[in-house]
């Protein structure tokens, strides 16, 4: 069995005309051709990744059948997971919820308390939602305590469930999740653990409840399907809107940018509709992740919007209206480039008082300057290695002039290997949770100086982040995390650790980084995809989020005996956080972290990409939003 823990190597191959660099030169959709770039990047190297191919061969289900490699908890993974669709299909349609319709869940010797904890204690409330919570019982040693036995037979679980699904009578939209994440063996008797989830709109709002629920199962004899035996609750949250109309937040997307042509005929049709046209064979393409950029360009007191799109497709400049609309600007400021654009920033890069643009592209940063009069100037296009992934704005070194840094993911292709389009897990020399060989990021110093060419230098080496620097790296965060006056630097890597370099800079125009990222405590192995600063606890110390991904078969897998017997068990643990999720850091003021994920319960947040702290009900508290999905088949809502 081909195992995957916390990240799916999703690997296609497909035949392209073999394309040029993308880096050479910046195209407009307009027609003009703006001066061509440096010749950027460093020696290519081998990479190794391997493929698979489309069509032929066995399926994707026949290579991954648990039940031909022994892996018998995940055999039975995929027979619980048909029960608990049983489940789902009764509390969303209560005609069928019946002793009759559960009598195939249960064994005659079934017992449960209540799912739907009486004594909930509010954990947060406001205008606009109130959240409750249960207290779970403990034993003795701290453990759960038993489950109780209130409800008995495949009669006491239909009244069960139907008290769970009480307060959601008459709701429309219900949507339900089981996600199963430890499977435990025992002699005659199968123990899951697994997050539960029930919501829709009743008419005081939007109502949604979480729960973890542990259940024990009888396994079938001959194929039939498993039983339960008991189910406990661990934990349990309702969370219920305030509002009749059930919104929290509207989608203004097609009001602002609905009127202009680019909204239909290019951002409605969707990835998968591009993928299939566009002559972009390199392994991103296949993630669609371009950036977009917030800032008032044209100094009217609005914020306007840059959209990077996909090789081939024109980026996109709106110009905020005063009714809220925006207005498609792109040919007219010379922004319309056709590059593969993964990354930009709106930031003052020359100290005018205006609105700059950088774009990372294939293989480089492009820079243009806003020249005030509604266009912006082509400045330079920066060297740097291929595969740009985002870029961060900092004056590193106080000289009064932002700087930028750049984040490299895989390392140069091979150039004369661009007929393909691969996802980098599949590469055998990818260590997955201690990658060291990836892109290798870098430091671009300002020193533009008034009346000359915009000039940026390459400080990696000289600044000292070269050090720990080939590590797949999604996302860069600035911030004072020691309060000494001057930026730090955290970044958020895929397939192993992450790095937090401290600037140990003697005053204006100098610095130098030290990687103190284990001395920290931030050594956090877990797919890092975004970061975020942020004072949590109002301590006046900044605290860090780590968008990273939850994977509950990793989660089942990683924690079995059966997995990587031989290993070390600090080896093992690393896999185990690669499956964990998102990280919460709380900075202790002494130079170090504790990571407090599990305990304030932000770790599942799925396939978790970029994240912000942001007080979204203005009382004073730091939330966080955090923005996820992988839509492998068609877009399903399920987000």
């Amino acid at each position: 069995m081909l195992i995957v823990v916390a990240i799916a190597a999703l690997v296609v191959t497909m035949r392209h005309r073999p394309a040029g660099r993308p880096g050479d030169e910046v195209r407009g959709a307009g027609g003009s051709e703006p001066p061509a770039a440096h010749e950027g990047g460093t020696a290519a190297a081998e990479q190794g990744i391997g493929e698979f191919p489309v069509g032929g061969g066995d399926s994707w289900k026949e290579i991954d059948d648990p039940t031909k490699d022994g892996w018998d908890t995940e055999a039975f993974h995929d027979k619980v997971k048909k029960q608990f669709e049983i489940i789902g299909k009764v509390l969303t349609h209560p005609e069928g919820l019946n002793a009759a319709g559960v009598a195939g869940l249960v064994t005659d010797d079934f017992a449960c308390g209540v799912l739907r904890p009486g004594s909930l204690r509010t954990a947060f409330e406001d205008e606009a939602v109130v959240v409750r919570r249960n207290a779970p019982e403990r034993d003795a040693a701290g453990d759960p305590a038993p489950a109780g036995g209130d409800y008995r037979g495949a009669e006491g679980l239909a009244q069960a469930l139907g008290a769970l699904a009480g307060p959601f009578a008459g709701a429309q939209d219900l949507h339900y999740k089981f996600k199963v994440f430890r499977v435990l063996a025992a002699s005659g008797e199968v123990t899951t653990r697994q997050f539960f989830a029930l919501s829709g709109r009743v008419e005081t709002g939007l109502l949604e409840e979480n729960a973890t629920w542990v259940v024990r199962w009888v396994p079938g004899a001959d194929g039939a399907p498993p039983r339960m035996r008991s189910i406990g609750v661990e934990e349990f949250e309702q969370a219920a809107g305030r509002r009749k109309d059930g919104v929290l937040f509207s989608d203004c997307t097609a009001s602002v940018l609905g009127g202009n042509a680019s909204y239909e005929t290019q951002f409605l049709r969707g990835l998968n509709h591009w993928l299939e046209r566009l002559q972009d064979p390199r392994y991103f393409a296949l993630l669609g992740n371009p950036g977009v950029a917030v800032g008032d360009v044209d100094g009217d007191g609005l914020e306007d919007l840059y959209v990077c799109q996909e090789a081939g497709l024109p980026n996109r400049l709106f110009l905020q209206n005063r009714d809220g609309t925006a207005r498609d600007a792109s040919e007219a400021w010379g922004v319309d480039w056709l590059e593969s654009s993964r990354s930009a920033l709106l930031v003052d890069l020359d100290n005018d008082g205006d609105q700059d643009l950088a774009v990372a592209i294939l293989g480089g940063v492009v820079v243009a300057e806003n020249d005030g009069t509604g266009r912006f100037r082509l400045r330079d296009v920066l060297a740097t290695p291929d595969d740009t992934m985002s870029l961060s704005a900092v004056d590193y070194d106080r000289d009064g002039r932002l700087d930028l840094y750049v984040c490299i993911y895989h390392q140069n292709e091979d150039p004369q290997n661009t007929e393909r389009a691969t996802l980098p897990g599949a590469s055998l020399r990818v260590v997955v949770h201690d990658a060291n060989n990836g892109g290798s990021n870098c430091l671009l110093r300002n020193e533009i100086a008034p009346g000359e060419p915009w000039k940026f230098t390459d400080v990696t080496r000289e600044a000292g982040l070269d050090a720990n620097n080939q590590r797949w790296s999604f996302a860069s965060a600035w911030d004072d995390y020691d309060n000494d006056g001057d930026q730090d630097l955290y970044v958020a890597n895929d397939y192993g650790r992450d790095n937090l370099y401290r600037n140990d800079s003697e005053g204006p125009g100098t610095a130098r980084f030290v990687d103190v990222s284990e001395a920290a405590h931030i050594e956090n192995s877990a797919g890092g995809m975004g970061i975020t600063w942020g004072d949590l606890d109002r301590d006046g110390w900044m605290d860090a989020f780590v968008s990273n991904m939850y994977s509950s078969a990793g989660n089942r897998i990683a924690f079995q005996t059966k997995f990587q017997p031989e290993a070390a068990p600090e080896l093992k643990r690393r896999f185990q956080r690669l499956a964990r999720g998102n990280t919460l850091l709380r900075n202790r003021g002494d130079s170090s972290f504790e990571d407090l994920s599990a305990e304030a319960g932000i770790e599942m947040g799925r396939w978790a990409w970029g994240s912000h702290f942001v007080d979204l009900n203005n009382d004073g508290w730091e939330d966080l939003v955090v923005s996820n999905g992988y839509i492998t088949t068609e877009d399903t809502g399920d987000l």
